[in-house]
């Protein structure tokens, strides 16, 4: 809607610009085109259309000067900048726009404890976390270097975990950072791992388990339990994620809401204007008096 309402000007402008003349600007094998017929063609084909964009759009800016929104030069270039856009009098007016709808939609978008509290029991599994291990691994080409490798680990107590990864370990991925491996959800290690991790204390290291062709020795650095968060613990998270979807349903929504609940008044009867085939019957509709 936004870049309808960009054509929208420029269309209206250059009706301006053509008014009351009647040269001829283009030809084609002896027929022509006059700018009268110009204007008059983009008037019957898109004059209901950018009408419709152009009030709109004014709805939109009437309701954020109502409620105290507004959007800052600063607040433009800095989002021209980040998405790398020019900085063009064309594209300063679309991200102006863009920006104050967002704006409006964020500030609209309210949320109940009711609702917060009913989003939460229905996606309760998405707050929870599972069990969760950080594991350090050393994988080998044979079973005859894993088992060296886990002899040396045993004269030390697996402290020097850590460098022989660095060493001696065929994992591109950890080996540089002595076979780190991160948070990793239990359930999302290979099954093998699982069983091992399960019967290791924080500190302890595995013998050698064959994965894939490979032998893999691992290390349980910490270990994280499942958390299953009441709604009081996660009771803003839930809050702001709601806000988020209110909002960007509201961008969507609101331009077109606005136009149905305006006394909308076409005063050129060229212009066959309507509301919105699928407008509520509370729509204060069309005037063309």
């Amino acid at each position: 809607m936004l870049r309808r309402v960009i054509t929208a000007a420029l269309l209206v402008t250059l009706m301006a610009g053509c008014k009351g003349r009647d040269r001829v600007i283009a030809r084609a094998d002896g027929v022509t085109v006059t700018e009268r017929e110009l204007r008059q063609a983009l008037w019957e084909r898109y004059g209901a259309v950018v009408l419709h964009d152009l009030l709109t759009h004014r709805l939109v800016e009437r309701e954020a000067l109502r409620r105290g929104v507004a959007v800052t030069d600063t607040e433009v270039q800095t989002a021209l900048r980040r998405q790398r856009l020019p900085d063009t009098p064309a594209a300063r007016e679309r991200m102006r726009s863009a920006l104050l709808l967002q704006k409006l939609a964020e500030a609209m978008a309210q949320v109940s404890e009711a609702e917060a509290q009913r989003y939460f029991e229905r996606h309760r599994a998405e707050f929870e976390r599972p069990e969760r291990v950080r594991l350090r691994d050393i994988t080998l080409e044979s079973r005859e270097n894993a088992q060296a490798i886990w002899e040396a680990l045993r004269l030390r107590r697996g402290t020097n975990f850590a460098d022989l990864a660095r060493h001696f370990s065929t994992n591109p991925v950890t080996r540089l950072r002595g076979g780190d491996m991160g948070v990793v959800p239990v359930r999302e290690l290979h099954p093998k791992l699982q069983t091992v991790v399960r019967t290791l204390r924080v500190g302890e290291f595995s013998r050698p388990v064959q994965l894939d062709g490979e032998w893999v020795i691992v290390k349980l650095e910490e270990r994280l339990p499942a958390e299953r968060p009441t709604f009081g613990a996660v009771r803003t998270q839930v809050i702001a994620r709601l806000r988020r979807q209110k909002a960007l349903q509201l961008q969507l929504t609101l331009p077109e809401r606005l136009w149905r609940q305006a006394k909308v008044q076409v005063l050129d009867p060229s212009l066959h204007l309507t509301a919105p085939s699928n407008a509520p019957t509370q729509s204060k509709g069309v005037d063309r008096r």
